[in-house]
């Protein structure tokens, strides 16, 4: 049996880790894996589990659960850690996924050292290491280093299939997009500095929490009113959004995948970048880079999926580079990991309905 560690659930409402461990449970039901869930503590989103099939096993958390080893089941037989925990049982063959290395980049102190001893711990004492890119596993290679006898695979990210193409008009105020964090790396000021080069357009921003005063300590007011937030919204909204607006702006100077920029080009929506290893690496020739990381570059590259004719070549290759993602993909690899490692598949009478 693989036990899949579902400590994601107790430390984040929505977010890409979740979404990848939900893609991952449904893929193992349809493909009729023994498997099961841990759940240890309370779930921040009491329906992210709804309607799944799945054995769950909840149990009170511990102190401090997040950093405690992972209490794997005595028929358990795979091991995988989604967030970063070692086993319990020393014995027990264990996949690790590895996401980013932001915390090395762009943190110091207690943050980083605490967050980084439990990663690095967790990633050598593993057989396998998902990378889910390129650009992560070469970050893999530079922080934590070779550890022998170990895999690492890359297994990229996918998107929901609820990100499509809609016939539907563009806005009324033409907006770019910003899907998720703004802080720091996520290089959102630069964005706000280039819209003083875009008179007529707004900015809306999805996720990330309510906009800070803080953010707009070097904009004027005239940019301020143009910036709004519509808060968390679900993926059929968010969808209708990527395909009424100008574009996606995914400026980050650093990720280990970038999803929002996968779900802007399957709903044809252009996608504007600086040059970022993993956002390259994802959307290739399908992305309007800015040369410089600089506000009137970005300002420059937003203007040209303005025009007509480059706008529907670019949404063209997005689609054409999206299609060659899916979570199907990405889980399959995943379960040939599993069975590599030992485990086997299910029986019909092993299945329980989770309503959450």
């Amino acid at each position: 049996m693989i036990q899949v560690d579902g400590i994601i659930y107790s430390l984040q409402r929505k977010g890409g880790v979740s979404v990848y461990t939900s893609q991952l449970l449904m893929h193992l039901e349809r493909r009729r894996m023994d498997f099961c869930l841990s759940i240890d503590g309370p779930l921040k989103d009491p329906a992210a589990l709804q309607g799944l099939q799945l054995d769950v096993q909840a149990r009170p958390p511990r102190l401090q659960e997040r950093y405690r080893k992972c209490r794997v089941l005595p028929q358990a037989s795979v091991f995988h850690s989604i967030y970063y925990r070692k086993p319990s049982r020393s014995d027990i063959p264990t996949v690790v996924t590895a996401y980013d290395f932001v915390y090395e980049r762009y943190y110091s102190g207690l943050q980083r050292r605490v967050h980084s001893i439990q990663k690095y711990a967790a990633i050598r004492s593993a057989q396998v290491v998902l990378c889910i890119s390129e650009s992560t596993r070469d970050d893999l290679l530079e922080f934590v280093g070779p550890t022998p006898g170990q895999t690492i695979e890359v297994t990229h990210l996918a998107v929901s299939e609820t990100f499509t193409r809609l016939a539907v008009e563009p806005a009324a105020i033409p907006y770019v997009l910003f899907v998720g964090e703004r802080h720091t790396y996520k290089n959102f000021s630069t964005l706000l500095e280039a819209l003083v080069f875009l008179p007529d357009l707004e900015i809306h921003c999805v996720g990330g929490g309510p906009l800070k005063d803080e953010e707009f300590i070097n904009s004027d007011e005239t940019v301020r009113r143009r910036v709004k937030h519509l808060g968390f919204v679900s993926d059929e909204d968010l969808n209708v959004h990527y395909n009424q607006a100008v574009c996606l702006v995914y400026p980050s100077r650093y990720e280990g995948f970038g999803i929002p920029v996968l779900e802007g080009m399957r709903a044809g929506c252009p996608v504007v970048c600086i040059k970022c290893k993993a956002v390259l690496e994802i959307g290739r020739d399908a992305l309007t880079v800015a040369e410089e990381d600089d506000p009137r570059a970005l300002a420059d590259a937003i203007q040209r999926v303005r025009e007509r004719t480059y706008r529907n070549t670019i949404i063209q290759r997005g689609l054409e580079v999206a299609s060659g993602y899916s979570w199907a993909a990405t889980h399959d690899k995943t379960v040939e990991t599993y069975r590599r490692l030992g485990a086997a598949g299910r029986s019909s009478d092993q299945l329980a309905v989770v309503d959450r």
